[in-house]
Parts: C-alpha cells; sequence; structure tokens
C-alpha cells in the first residue's frame, strides 16, 4: 500500500509541476497548439469532453499523426491507458484490455465500433481492428466504465468508438522485411456530385520465424481484407451508405511447450510433451455487408437506421459456420438545453457444427430498447438513461432466456473555463458468447448466468492553454463475472466467479511545451480482487477468496515526447 500512495504522489506530483508551468505561459500567444476542450459523441449525442458527465480518453486525428504509429494497435498499446497484446501471440488480432478484466477473455466486457458499426464477435475472438487503416481515422473516443445504456450487452469495461475520415485521394503503402513479412495497403476515394465512393485493399504475409514442423511448416500467417462503401447525399438533410467486406486469414499457432524447452529455444516445434508436433492452423473467411442511412426531420429531430449482416466460417479443430444479423434504429432530439436519444436493436446470431464434439445448432437472439437525456445547466450537465433487453439461446432444442437492464445516471459541474468535476454510477450486463456455451474441446459447457456489474466514476478535469489534466477514480462490484479457467478439463472451461471487486486510479495528462513539441503521460492504477466463489469449477469452495483476478496488471503506464 506504501509503495501504491508513494507512486500515486509522485504522480500527483508531476502533475502539478505541469500545470503551473502551464499557468505560467497563459501569455504566451499559443492560438496555434492550444489545447482546447475537444467534442465527444460516444453516446450518440455529442458534447465537449470538458463536460461529459463519464470518463473518458479522446485522441485527434492530430494524436495520431504525431504519434508515430504505425498501426492502430500500436497507437493504442503505445499512447493510451489500455493494455494490447497479440492473442495467442497473434500480431494480426490483439486483445484490448482495461478496467481490470484480464487479458485473458477482457476484450469480451468491452464494446468496440467504427463510425457506430459493432465490432464484437459473435464467437470468442477479439475485436479485430487491423483492417482499420490509421491514417482513415479522425477521432478515438474510449468511455470507461459507462456506455451500457446505449451499447447494451458486453459495455461493462466500456467502450471504444472510432471515427474514420472521408477517403477522397489516393494512398498506397508498402512494406517488406526479414523472415518474409511484407504488407501492402491501399486506399482510395472520390466525390462525384451527391455520392462519395470508397474502396480499401489491404494485405498482410509473414513466412514465420519458428523451426518447421514436421510438415514442413513454420508458424506463418497470411491476412486479407478488402472494403467498398458508396455514400449518397440526395438532400443536406438526408445521407445513405452501403459498403461490402470480405476478409479472410490463415495462421499457423505455436504449440504449448515446457519451460525448459521455451528457455533453450522459443521456436521449438514440440508440445508439453517435447515431441515434435505440427502447428495448430486456424482458417477464417468473412463476407459482411452493413447499409443505413439518416434523415433530419426539421432542425430538432434526427433519425438513423442501419442493417449489418456477417457470414463467417473458422476452422480450427472443427469447421464451424457463424451467422450474425444486426438491426439499428434510433432517434434524436436536440433542442435548446435538452438532448434525448432513444431506440431499439436487435441482434440474431447462430452457430452451426456439423461434426466433432458439440456438433449442432445453437442461436442467441437479442431486442433491446433503450432511452437516454441530457440536459445542460449552463455549468452544470446531468445525464440518465436506461436500457431493457430481452436475450434467448438455444442449443440442440435445449432453450435458455434472460430480461437485462442497464442505467446510467451522471452530472457534470463546471467551476470555471478551466475547472469541472464529474460522476456517474453505470449498472451494466455482459452475457455469454455463442462459444462460451462450448469448452476448449468443444463439448458442450452448459448455459451461463450472464454477468451484472455497479460502477461508480468520480473524476476531475482541468484545462489550460498548454495543460490537459483528467483525474478518475472508480469502483465496480460484478457478479457472475464469466471467467475461463485453463485447469479445468483438457483445454479449459467457462465458469463465472460469484463476486469480484475492481477498483482503481486513471491520471492522463497532456502538456504541449511549445509550438513544435509536447508530452503525454498516462497512468492507471488497476486492483481485481475474487470476493466469493462457491462453486468447483474455479477454486474449490472459496479457496482463492481475496486473490487477484489473473491477467491484470496492477500498473500501467504510457509516456511519450513529440517533437513535429
Amino acid at each position: 500500500m506504501y509503495k501504491i500512495i508513494l507512486t500515486i504522489a509522485l504522480s500527483f506530483s508531476c502533475l502539478i509541476v505541469n500545470t503551473v508551468i502551464a499557468d505560467t505561459t497563459e501569455n504566451i500567444d499559443t492560438n496555434s497548439f492550444s489545447l482546447d476542450p475537444v467534442k465527444v459523441n460516444a453516446t450518440k449525442i455529442e458534447t465537449t469532453d470538458t463536460k461529459a458527465t463519464y470518463a473518458s480518453e479522446i485522441y485527434s486525428y492530430e494524436d495520431i499523426v504525431k504519434s508515430g504509429a504505425t498501426t492502430i494497435y500500436d497507437f493504442l498499446g503505445q499512447n493510451t491507458s489500455l493494455t494490447v497484446i497479440p492473442s495467442s501471440g497473434n500480431p494480426l488480432n490483439q486483445v484490448i484490455e482495461m478496467r481490470g478484466f484480464g487479458l485473458n477473455q477482457g476484450y469480451r466486457s468491452l464494446v468496440i465500433t467504427v463510425d457506430g458499426r459493432r465490432l464484437n464477435n459473435i464467437d470468442l475472438n477479439p475485436q479485430n481492428l487491423s483492417s482499420v487503416p490509421l491514417g482513415n481515422i479522425e477521432r478515438i473516443e474510449i468511455t470507461k466504465g459507462s456506455g451500457s445504456v446505449v451499447y447494451g450487452d458486453s459495455a461493462m469495461a466500456g467502450t471504444i468508438q472510432i471515427f474514420t475520415r472521408n477517403a477522397t485521394k489516393t494512398n498506397i503503402t508498402g512494406s517488406a522485411g526479414n523472415y518474409g513479412r511484407t504488407t501492402t495497403s491501399i486506399n482510395t476515394g472520390a466525390s462525384l456530385n451527391k455520392f462519395e465512393i470508397s474502396a480499401f485493399a489491404d494485405t498482410y504475409k509473414q513466412a514465420g520465424f519458428s523451426d518447421k514442423d514436421p510438415s514442413g511448416k513454420r508458424i506463418e500467417g497470411d491476412r486479407y481484407y478488402y472494403k467498398v462503401k458508396v455514400k449518397y447525399e440526395p438532400t443536406k438533410s438526408s445521407k445513405f451508405f452501403i459498403e461490402k467486406e470480405n476478409s479472410g486469414s490463415d495462421i499457423r499457432y505455436q504449440n504449448a511447450m515446457t519451460l525448459g524447452v521455451f528457455d533453450q529455444n522459443p521456436g521449438a516445434n514440440t508440445n508439453t510433451s517435447d515431441t515434435a508436433t505440427n502447428y495448430q492452423e486456424a482458417l477464417t473467411k468473412s463476407d459482411r455487408i452493413n447499409l443505413g442511412g439518416t434523415l433530419k426531420m426539421g432542425n430538432h429531430v434526427e433519425t438513423a437506421l442501419s442493417y449489418f449482416r456477417e457470414r463467417r466460417e473458422n476452422v480450427v479443430f472443427n469447421p464451424i459456420r457463424y451467422r450474425t444479423d444486426i438491426i439499428n434504429g434510433n432517434i434524436t432530439l436536440k433542442k435548446d438545453r435538452l438532448k434525448i436519444i432513444t431506440g431499439l436493436d436487435g441482434w440474431m446470431g447462430k452457430r452451426i457444427q456439423n461434426i466433432g464434439f458439440g456438433r449442432g445448432t445453437s442461436t442467441k437472439d437479442t431486442i433491446g430498447i433503450f432511452g437516454q437525456g441530457f440536459y445542460d445547466f449552463d455549468d452544470t450537465e446531468i445525464s440518465l438513461g436506461a436500457r431493457k433487453e430481452w436475450s434467448s439461446y438455444e442449443y440442440n432444442e435445449s432453450p435458455e432466456s434472460y430480461n437485462l437492464e442497464a442505467f446510467d445516471i451522471g452530472i457534470n459541474k463546471s467551476f470555471n473555463k478551466n475547472i469541472s468535476i464529474f460522476s456517474n454510477f453505470n449498472y451494466a450486463f455482459q452475457t455469454p458468447n455463442m462459444d462460451s456455451l462450448f469448452n476448449s474441446n468443444g463439448t458442450f459447457n452448459g448455459f451461463l448466468k450472464p454477468a451484472t456489474s455497479s460502477t461508480l466514476n468520480i473524476g476531475l478535469n482541468h484545462r489550460t492553454k498548454n495543460n490537459k489534466l483528467k483525474l478518475t477514480i472508480f469502483g465496480s462490484k460484478l457478479k457472475n463475472e464469466i471467467f475461463l479457467n485453463p485447469l479445468l478439463g483438457s483445454l479449459g472451461t467457462n465458469t463465472t466467479i460469484d463476486k469480484s471487486t475492481k477498483y482503481g486510479v486513471e491520471i492522463q495528462n497532456k502538456n504541449n511545451l511549445n509550438e513544435y513539441s509536447s508530452a503525454f503521460i498516462n497512468y492507471a492504477y488497476t486492483r481485481a480482487i475474487v470476493d466469493e466463489e462457491l462453486s468447483v469449477d474455479l477454486c474449490y469452495v472459496d479457496n482463492c477468496k481475496g486473490n487477484a483476478v489473473p491477467g491484470v496488471s496492477a500498473h500501467n503506464v504510457t509516456f511519450g515526447l513529440h517533437y513535429n
């Protein structure tokens, strides 16, 4: 505890020094590089980051350019408070975690969208951001401990909203490196009167850096992604779009091995029995279509409707087909100080397996309705929202259903143009993914109860022309936290933790040193504790009470110094 207090005290000391330095340079002409409030739209109601009633991190196109990052995973891992690592060693699709939900499957407690389209998968694969070109991103918004009203299922840790730029120019990039690594990326577009057309193609390939397995293969891999989008704006008050995507990958994964073998040769082709074994191959193909539009009805009302369909096939141990259909619709009212959004969304998923353990068809259907409002009292903004969701499962004619709720209440108080405080309380839920119904060997795991969380956030914003500071303290109580126990069963079993707690402190500070350079620091202290576990699935009747949840780092620090 002493080390924790000392770390936080030192962080505050640095921040206070930066703030004092920023205050003493107020009289310098810094209009060209001042840190003004930035807009946020994570709740689909636009406000600014200093007036938001929820904890957030905002990164602009300029922040991305200054970072020097080459991929979106690099940017998120090196410039934000998020934890980002390759998924099972796969750099093509990485795991993103925050707020103490663990690197094992913490990404499932986080909703990620691109231009409003949800990227969370029907199976256990993490959200795939490798297809999003970093140079085509306008803004990244990270909300913490909030978002369950608008986005529903899985927004317990929070949300990441990515907004892209309109591509009307042509960019071609490529690279080549050792171990057979090559990349190509083409992004182009054109504006034709009321139409805007854009296309994107991206490929990645690596020949592998491990020893060859008995079949002559290394842990090689390749990925492709193609996308075409057409926008049509017949009037100033209406917009429509349709986009088509195709993607696929062929990846070979390293085998599990003993620690002794790993220390001698991390690229060995042996398994835990020290026997040479072929690497596990994973194939995936996906076909997606997304269409929708918005219509303004007068000066105060806007409606939006979208439909998304995906057909995907994964082949690891056995071929499995997935089908997903999502429909979203909402109405937004903005009049004077009042802003209200209300909507309905539906999610229909199907998992089909014809051979091996777990064969059969399983389905998951969800319908949700929500409403959220904001009212601005000049120096005070309040928010209130609620959601009702019905979720039903079926596997081989065995049904299960749940009625779920989420709500959020928040307030932001501005004392002057530089200082504001905010607080919100959020109740959220998470239902199991389709693959969570099955163990790693493919046998039916049984239905799992949905997880729920109650989260309190309290925060401070302090802004000057050259310095922006955000401090957030949070605490969360969870029931039935979904967790994979890797020691139970042949390859692990999906189970739940009866009761758990997460709490921590998050600090963000950015300082513009002069017209050409800036510095930032993100620090997060997080604790995730098992409070109660009465089953034998995880730790044999409360033997793990008080233990830390695996895969959660207590301290996460990123620091950057940019010169441009």
